[in-house]
């Protein structure tokens, strides 16, 4: 494995999974990307893939999600700012 740290450059990194103490097994963990409008519940979470990595030089954690998804969500959920920031064209 051969894998950089994208804060510190660093290849001191290991690979590993993040585990919760009510379910240890198969956690579902889920992303929740921030500038949502509000009461924006159903529908606008990623599930994670168990699969992280931490650099073991500055502690930085990182995973990765379905850009896809997450990209759908922020165009049909996001804020006005949210979606002029991102770059989203309203009448998509």
């Amino acid at each position: 494995m051969d894998v950089k740290c994208p804060q510190c450059s660093s290849h001191q990194v290991v690979e590993g999974k993040i585990y919760n103490q009510i379910d240890y097994v198969a956690p579902r963990a889920y992303f929740r990307p921030g500038g949502l409008k509000p009461f924006s519940f159903l529908g606008v979470n990623v599930r994670l893939e168990n699969r992280f990595f931490a650099c073991i030089n500055c502690g930085f954690l990182w995973s990765k999600i379905d850009i896809a998804q997450l990209i759908r969500i922020l165009k049909e959920s996001g804020t006005p700012q949210t979606k002029k920031r991102l770059g989203f064209n309203e009448e998509e």
